[in-house]
């Protein structure tokens, strides 16, 4: 009976662990985008999934980095500010905010100094860890219209590595268009 029992426990923590590996899998080009659910400063909620149909380019980071997701968002905005088939997020993990500051206190900073792009809040940090974001840089994702991984960096912003990202988006941006 107890040999039953101890094989019964070691099969029921194995596939847990194994289930937990799985969902912690790195993201990769052809894979579904993870999808999410975060607010901005205004407190909209906006929901990845709601946004197929388009390109949506991701650009992951916290608040020590800031200059340089900006500086990313500031070249897409330069280029697609205009174009609604294509939009762009920085999607911020505040896990490292200090519990003392109110979250009323952090958007309405946002709201005095915004961003270039929708600025969305992941305050418990979900969706970096569902993209397994790393912290020194920016996380680039480029996801397709149809919710594809199709790109992914991790880069302060360079001139070289915002061709490539530009290159990609013009692609799905044509076979919006059926120009493919």
């Amino acid at each position: 009976m107890k040999q039953l029992w101890f094989f019964t426990f070691i099969s029921i923590a194995l596939f847990a662990f194994a289930e937990e590996k799985t969902e912690t899998q790195l993201p990769k080009i052809g894979d579904e985008a993870p999808l999410f659910t975060l607010e901005d400063a205004e407190e909209k909620s906006h929901r990845l999934e709601k946004l197929r149909g388009k390109v949506v380019f991701l650009i992951m980071g916290n608040r020590k980095i800031r200059k340089e997701d900006d500086k990313w968002a500031a070249a897409f905005q330069k280029d697609y500010a205009e174009d609604k088939r294509v939009v762009a997020y920085i999607i911020a993990d505040l896990r490292s905010v200090p519990g003392f500051i109110p979250k009323w206190f952090i958007r309405n900073q946002l709201k005095k100094n915004p961003p270039p792009v929708t600025f969305l809040m992941d305050w418990k940090g979900r969706v970096h860890e569902q993209y397994q974001t790393e912290k020194e840089k920016p996380n680039l994702y480029l996801i397709s219209p149809k919710g594809i991984l199709v790109f992914h960096r991790k880069a302060d912003f360079k001139p070289k590595v915002y061709e490539e990202l530009k290159t990609e988006i013009d692609a799905l941006l044509a076979a919006l268009n059926g120009e493919n």
